[in-house]
């Protein structure tokens, strides 16, 4: 009787160990934002913002459009900023560019048109992300998304090596002559963000932002003229563990042993059975 009962004892502790911490999240229907609230932690998801939504100029107005949209009263009765997930969306009050008032020296200057597959040249005049920044380009300001790399957050909440790539960026944004390239399909995104490749002297922002380790996915709009070098900055950070994939050589050691204590573990319990 005593051994069935460390047999069981043993079972018990082992299956808390290793079972899984998280629990899997079931996307409900969007609402009329465009979002839905995550069940498992009542996160509110912003994935595919409607025309409601972006009559929000800020999270405040954003919160009090769900609450009022969304039937879900159990988390909005919870809702806060820390629970809203624009998943890369920022609150702008305008989708046009900015016009910047002319000098007097410049007031006869026409405003040229922008085009797909040009390059211009341009002055930064606010850097706001890793992936984000507003470029004055040819008397414009111009609110301007990075082609095809995607930061983490750092604005409206703040995410793991977020201010390490809105720092990374805004020092290297700071170096030399700036470019824009246009290319790809479209000059503006959905939210009126020019879509751009910036150059900073003769180095290419978006390769060595991935390079060092804080790009963590792709916003892919097309087929881009430099995907294949991002593709090989990104192979380069992760072999390298520059930057967020520096704590990649270290999982990968917590999992070999993680893997190695589950066998232990199985092997114990068959032999505990069969002193039994």
């Amino acid at each position: 009787m005593h051994q069935k009962t460390l047999v069981y004892l043993i079972l018990l502790i082992w299956l808390i160990i290793i079972s899984p911490s998280q629990t899997f999240a079931h996307n409900g229907p969007r609402d009329e934002l465009g979002g839905h609230f995550r069940s498992s932690d009542c996160v509110y998801i912003l994935h595919e913002p409607t025309p409601l939504a972006e009559t929000a100029n800020n999270m405040e107005e954003l919160i009090t459009l769900i609450i009022e949209n969304n039937s879900n009263t159990t988390c909005t009765n919870q809702l806060i900023d820390s629970k809203v997930d624009l998943e890369g969306y920022t609150f702008q009050t305008t989708a046009t560019p900015k016009k910047k008032e002319p000098s007097n020296k410049t007031a006869s200057t026409s405003v040229r048109e922008l085009l797909i597959g040009h390059t211009y040249e341009a002055t930064l005049e606010k850097c706001t992300d890793g992936d984000t920044a507003n470029f004055l380009i040819n008397g414009e300001i111009y609110k301007t998304r990075f082609l095809y790399i995607d930061t983490p957050e750092s604005t409206n909440k703040i995410e793991p090596y977020g201010k390490e790539a809105s720092e990374y960026s805004c020092t290297l944004l700071k170096q030399g002559k700036i470019m824009i390239e246009t290319d790809g399909n479209a000059l503006f995104d959905k939210y009126g963000r020019l879509l751009a490749w910036v150059w900073v002297g003769d180095l290419l922002h978006q390769e060595e932002i991935t390079k060092a380790g804080f790009v963590k996915d792709f916003y892919d709009y097309g087929n881009y003229k430099y995907e294949d070098r991002i593709h090989a900055a990104m192979k380069d950070a992760r072999e390298n563990n520059r930057g967020m994939y520096a704590s990649e050589s270290d999982e990968s050691g917590f999992n070999y042993f993680l893997g190695l204590f589950v066998i232990i573990g199985a092997i114990l319990i068959i032999t505990v059975k069969r002193l039994l």
